[in-house]
């Protein structure tokens, strides 16, 4: 049976990790270190947040309730529960170091804070991918050769789209171009566009509440990305 700890964060919050390992309290820090950072970075506080450690990818994949492949690590949904392979699972049933694991919880967590912030609305998959992965820092390590095609917001808003370009950068594409925008506008701006979306995701409407929020086209974004791109 697993075993059961209580965190309680800024005597407000409720952390409850469900995990058996030898290395329970080094996870118990990793995970109250990587809430407390995105909390920060948000200046809200959520409660009641479940994260299942899992210390097999057998585990993980029956808590899910699919076959998953190796580069996926982590899952976080929407009743705010977060399933996580345990570091000794990243380095043997995985294809990332047990060293990715602190980001890969900032990453989730991070999920959780945008939703949050988003109220409900629906979150275009690269906004909310590419978020996720900034403040995790996961950005940093993008040295690929990328192919960016034009419109690739609107490809990798759905997920239809998501999963058809999963295997050409989708997430590098989203995690670069959200850096663009917070470098060029802050990321204030990315939280009031997120906080400003609809309830229904349409691309069309979409782009007005970005041009909204940024006084700029979408597309001559786009075209200013990869241009910046090309630069480096």
């Amino acid at each position: 049976m697993p075993l059961f700890f209580y965190l309680t964060i800024y005597n407000i919050n409720m952390l409850r990790i469900i995990y058996k390992g030898e290395d329970v309290e080094k996870v118990k820090k990793d995970v109250q270190k990587a809430f407390d950072f995105v909390a920060k970075v948000f200046s809200v506080k959520i409660s009641n947040i479940m994260v299942y450690v899992h210390n097999t990818r057998d585990s993980y994949n029956k808590r899910l309730g699919k076959e998953t492949e190796d580069w996926n690590i982590a899952n976080a949904d929407d009743n705010k529960r977060i399933d996580i392979l345990s570091p000794r699972a990243f380095t043997k049933e995985s294809c990332h170091s047990k060293n990715d694991f602190l980001p890969t919880l900032v990453h989730e967590f991070s999920h959780l804070f945008i939703s949050n912030l988003a109220k409900g609305s629906a979150i275009p998959l690269w906004l909310n991918e590419g978020f996720a992965n900034y403040i995790a820092g996961q950005n940093k390590k993008i040295n690929e050769s990328l192919y960016v095609e034009n419109n690739f917001c609107e490809k990798l808003g759905t997920l239809r789209g998501w999963d058809k370009h999963i295997n050409y950068s989708a997430y590098s594409i989203s995690a670069l171009f959200v850096r663009f925008l917070i470098k060029k506008y802050s990321a204030q701006k990315i939280k009031e566009l997120i906080s400003s979306l609809d309830k229904v995701y349409n691309y069309s409407r979409f782009e007005k509440i970005f041009y909204k929020v940024y006084k700029k086209d979408l597309t001559e974004m786009e075209r200013l990305f990869i241009e910046n791109l090309n630069k480096k």
